[in-house]
């Protein structure tokens, strides 16, 4: 019986993101990261990751997706790969970080394991509830992405507890898989790392400037491009695109044919600096096509910044009253919005949408969860 605070500090809880510590560019790595410093608070807490980051962080010996990213893309047996298995650094990620995994797993006898690098480390977790009894927690970042493919595909793990962005999804989990234990809990932002307070970054950019976020390939569901051809016609800003990816010189092309060098930066920056650019420009906009999520929302409003992005559901939640939505594949009224965002005065509207958001508060939602998990009914009520 769980009695107390101190009993439940006892309580291990395994967060499993091999890609965590190695690159930034996914919120999954983020999510893991903050989730895992904000449930240290509650719990004994280990983060198995690729990278020493944080407090709490263990590294295991197995091969990142960042770290096999650039051979997949340049060599002949990557094009191979990639058209067997589509994203084979998951592939490759996932082969080699189950062995190690499952045997640190098996020493260090977890009562939660919380995979959040997909098929990979939910079949670690699958195997080591099969030989330990620990419970599985799993947040499916994807949502309903595709049809949901992604959800469905997980879903063959049998998670003890899913957890779900908003309640749409809530709403089709129980109507696909009406025993499946599921939450709606969305993403957070640490308010302790983003502010409008603090150094800005100078870069001598012709008027307002507007920022976008996001992985530069073509394939994926970002579409950059759009941002692009709309600041076309908001002719007094200039366009800051922060990203890496296999088309990042296919978009600084076009944005330098498109707007102009003086209108115009691309840049990489490291997980530490993000928070200072974010805070350093008028308005942030991504116009992603069915975004499960989308942190970087959070993050510019954390900072301050208001937000242009997609009509959705998910967004408007996301967003509130601190900045807005249109149809972004409308090149005249996402040009239209864009100059909105810029000539509007949005005082502390960002920040207050923000706080709604905030880990302390998401990690909490996080730790009922938990303790639901380990406790019968007829034991709820004792715990603290």
């Amino acid at each position: 019986m769980i009695e107390s605070t101190d009993r439940i500090k006892k309580v291990k809880i395994a967060i499993i993101h091999p890609e965590c510590g190695v690159s930034w560019n996914g919120g999954s790595q983020i999510s893991a990261f903050e989730m895992a410093e904000h449930l240290a608070e509650h719990y004994n807490v280990e983060l198995l990751c690729g990278e020493k980051v944080g407090t709490v962080s263990i590294v295991l010996p197995c091969i990142p997706r960042g770290r096999s990213a650039n051979w997949l893309a340049t060599s002949f047996w990557g094009s191979i790969l990639g058209r067997l298995f589509g994203y084979p650094g998951m592939v490759i990620e996932a082969i080699t970080s189950f062995l190690p995994y499952l045997f640190h797993l098996l020493k260090s006898k977890p009562d939660v394991i919380y995979p959040n690098n997909d098929y990979g480390g939910l079949a670690v977790a699958w195997v080591l509830r099969r030989l330990t009894g620990c419970k599985i927690l799993y947040t499916e970042r994807a949502g309903l992405l595709g049809g949901g493919h992604v959800l469905k595909r997980n879903m063959k793990f049998k998670p003890d507890h899913l957890v779900v962005f908003n309640q749409d999804t809530v709403n089709t989990v129980n109507v696909w898989y009406p025993n499946q234990s599921v939450s709606a809990i969305p993403n957070g932002v640490d308010l302790s790392r983003f502010s409008p307070c603090g150094d800005k970054f100078d870069f001598k950019l012709n008027g307002k400037l507007v920022l976008c976020v996001g992985t530069l390939n073509r394939k994926n569901h970002k579409r950059i491009e759009l941002v692009i051809q709309a600041m076309v016609k908001v002719p007094q800003a200039s366009l800051i695109l922060c990203g890496d990816g296999i088309d990042k010189e296919y978009f600084v092309a076009l944005a330098h044919e498109l707007l102009g060098k003086d209108r115009f930066m691309q840049m990489s920056l490291t997980f530490d600096e993000m928070p200072k650019l974010y805070r350093s420009v008028d308005s942030f906009t991504l116009p992603s096509a069915n975004e499960p999520f989308g942190r970087v929302y959070l993050e510019s409003l954390a900072s301050g910044t208001p937000v242009v992005a997609t009509d959705d559901s998910m967004r408007r939640t996301i967003i509130g009253d601190a900045g807005l939505v249109c149809d972004v594949e409308n090149t005249e009224e996402y040009a239209q919005v864009l100059e909105k965002a810029l000539d509007t005065e949005w005082g502390s509207k960002p920040l207050e949408q923000a706080n709604k958001f905030s880990w302390v508060e998401i990690a909490l939602k996080y730790k009922a969860v938990i303790n639901s998990m380990l406790v019968d009914k007829t034991e709820k009520n004792t715990l603290v």
